[in-house]
């Protein structure tokens, strides 16, 4: 037998060890690139494009139309860094004009899948939460989409008039995007509603829900996001959900309920559901959470934007696995 030196021994052991780790490496990498190739969602840049939005003289309801269409023009050039289809889609409410802003990206021959949020106020309040993060999270999708290839033709739009005195009535601009599609036979896969994403609790009974009961089943906490769907949800939201849930980048919670209970359609998706597509609202509860809903508090810095960024990249995820 030959003779191994202590020496060699320990060469040996180093060469094992390196060896090792370089395996190690090879597989946390692996694991990195194929568990968050999708996710790249910048705090500071989400805060900059919310005080852009949220931050202006006026207030963006439908009374000040020159502050709603400078919101309008800002999407509307956001969209055009990165896509080459941005349009207006314009009404009348009466006698004043209001724009539905609206891009694409992908293959026009597929289904059709929608992602929307409305850029307007209630009243007189700055509306950070509501729905300034809704729209900061469609400007992002739209960005970290735009290479898309996948199974559906993606629209994205910036919605006016969601809220009061428009809310539930034909002249909402999700109504009027939904009414279009339907009129024209789309192929529609789906809606996915971005409502309000930005608002957060850690602290114990600062989530509220419409049924005191539900606080058992769901927890006395804000710290989650709530997919938000109905009975009869349908495939896509179906698919979504477990995708999003899935991702594992945020708290996730799927809450599944009747329209008339409170609050399961107070947004866009509610449209969609009126022509039997299937839709599901992302939110943060609005005001089951954030007693900051429709006040002038509800501004810029209530936002958490680290949990704010994992809800969006949770999105981009679940559209490119759809």
């Amino acid at each position: 037998m030959r003779n191994i030196t202590i020496m060699q021994l320990e060469a040996k052991a180093l060469r094992i060890s390196c060896l090792v780790r370089v395996k190690a490496i090879s597989v946390v990498l692996f694991l990195s690139l194929t568990t968050h190739s999708w996710t790249q969602t910048s705090e500071g840049e989400i805060k900059h494009q919310l005080d852009t939005i949220v931050n202006r003289k006026g207030f963006r309801n439908y009374k000040d139309t020159a502050t709603l269409n400078a919101v309008a023009h800002y999407i509307e050039n956001e969209f055009k860094m990165h896509t080459g289809n941005v349009r207006r889609k314009s009404y009348v409410a009466n006698g004043m004009t209001y724009h539905n802003i609206i891009t694409n990206i992908g293959d026009a021959s597929k289904p059709l899948l929608v992602i929307g949020a409305h850029y307007d106020v209630c009243g007189q309040q700055k509306g950070a939460d509501d729905n300034g993060t809704g729209v900061v999270g469609l400007l992002q999708l739209v960005k970290q989409l735009k290479a898309y290839e996948g199974d559906y033709y993606l629209e994205f739009v910036a919605y006016t008039l969601e809220e009061p005195p428009y809310y539930n009535t034909p002249a909402m601009g999700s109504y009027k995007h939904a009414e279009s599609l339907h009129r024209n036979s789309v192929d529609v896969y789906g809606m996915i509603c971005l409502e309000m994403l930005g608002y957060f609790s850690d602290a114990k009974k600062s989530q509220d829900y419409p049924i005191g009961l539900l606080k058992m089943i769901y927890g006395g906490k804000g710290n989650y996001i709530t997919l938000v769907r109905k009975l009869n949800k349908g495939k896509m939201v179906r698919r979504f959900s477990r995708r999003f849930k899935s991702s594992r980048e945020v708290r996730t919670k799927r809450f599944t309920a009747p329209k008339f209970l409170t609050g399961v359609d107070f947004s866009d998706h509610r449209s969609y559901w009126s022509f039997g597509y299937s839709a599901l609202m992302i939110t943060d509860t609005a005001f089951y959470r954030n007693h900051h809903y429709h006040e002038n508090t509800d501004v810029v810095e209530t936002i958490d934007f680290k949990r704010m960024a994992k809800v969006i990249d949770a999105v981009v995820i679940s559209i490119q696995k759809l």
